[in-house]
């Protein structure tokens, strides 16, 4: 049997290169020289597990997305790197990542102190989001007890309301700032014929940034801020009637009650008969005696029997 091929150190090194688009403040080294780290843990959309990456220090948290085509290669110094998908890093704000766990508890009735609460056997370094910087603004979704040195958290429904809708709010106010098209039908930059492109409206913006904040939260939460926004589904809201393109027809089509097309079989006392023209007339005064009628230049000829 042929032996198999070994693997170079080199070939190694190309394989486990990827290509990162990552913010600056999660590539920074701290003081004590710690470096970025990239884990899986529970994403509060999906409850699957997610690509996420902690800062050095793990004071900030940001998701890993991940662009894939079908044919696309890297060319990375002198080799080729097959793996051609792109990553990307968003940063969260780590009270999302910390709502699901907050919400588990709550419905146990108890309230518990942060170590209690973020454990997940499943994804063992959601410890880390413990130490997130975020994660002292846990008072606008939780009602605390406690002092400095131990502090007792459980989930409130109405402040995460109000503090969602604050988000909310901030991102549908700084998408008309940008005057981005949050339009169903909204078209690349480049096939905009006018150069000041049309912000949408008020509620339109409000609409699309519920659902840019939902990518973080579970269908109930998510449903329940809906409300909370007053925001109508699309396929129950009223249609706005489009203007037509045509002008419409204010009177309707009316068939003449004679027909102008027919020969007149009676006679017609009203009728006035027609002016000849000039050259009519003198073709009158021409004597057409010995004259043949032109349509007889064309009649077929009848044949002469031999006798």
């Amino acid at each position: 049997m042929p032996k198999k091929a070994s693997t170079s150190p080199e070939d190694e090194k190309e394989q486990s290169q990827w290509v990162f688009l990552a913010e600056e403040s999660a590539l920074t080294q701290d003081t004590d020289n710690s470096k970025p780290v990239i884990c899986r843990l529970r994403h509060p959309r999906t409850d699957d597990g997610a690509m996420f990456m902690f800062s050095c220090g793990d004071t900030l948290v940001h998701e890993i997305i991940v662009f894939q085509e079908e044919y696309r290669s890297w060319f990375v110094g002198q080799t080729v790197q097959e793996d051609g998908s792109l990553y990307l890093t968003t940063r969260v704000d780590p009270i999302f990542l910390v709502l699901p766990y907050l919400i588990k508890a709550e419905k146990k009735g108890k309230l518990m102190t942060s170590d209690q609460l973020v454990i997940d056997d499943d994804f063992p370094e959601c410890n880390r989001l413990l130490s997130c910087t975020g994660l002292n603004e846990l008072h606008h979704v939780c009602d605390i007890k406690g002092d400095d040195d131990l502090k007792a958290y459980r989930y409130n429904k109405d402040k995460t309301l109000l503090w969602l809708k604050l988000k909310v709010t901030k991102l549908a106010d700084r998408l008309q700032e940008k005057r981005i098209n949050v339009s169903s039908g909204a078209a690349a930059a480049s096939y905009v014929k006018s150069l000041k492109t049309e912000a949408g409206s008020k509620d339109d913006c409000i609409r699309y940034a519920h659902g840019m904040v939902s990518d973080y939260l579970n269908e109930e939460v998510s449903q329940e801020l809906q409300e909370y926004l007053g925001i109508q589904n699309l396929q129950d809201a009223t249609p706005v009637s489009e203007p037509p393109t045509k002008k419409a027809k204010l009177v309707e089509k009316v068939d003449p009650e004679e027909n102008y097309y027919s020969t007149p079989t009676g006679k017609s006392g009203s009728q006035k008969p027609k002016k000849e023209s000039v050259a009519q007339k003198k073709l009158k005064q021409v004597d057409k005696s010995g004259m043949k009628n032109i349509a007889s230049f064309f009649s077929p000829k009848v044949k002469k029997e031999a006798k």
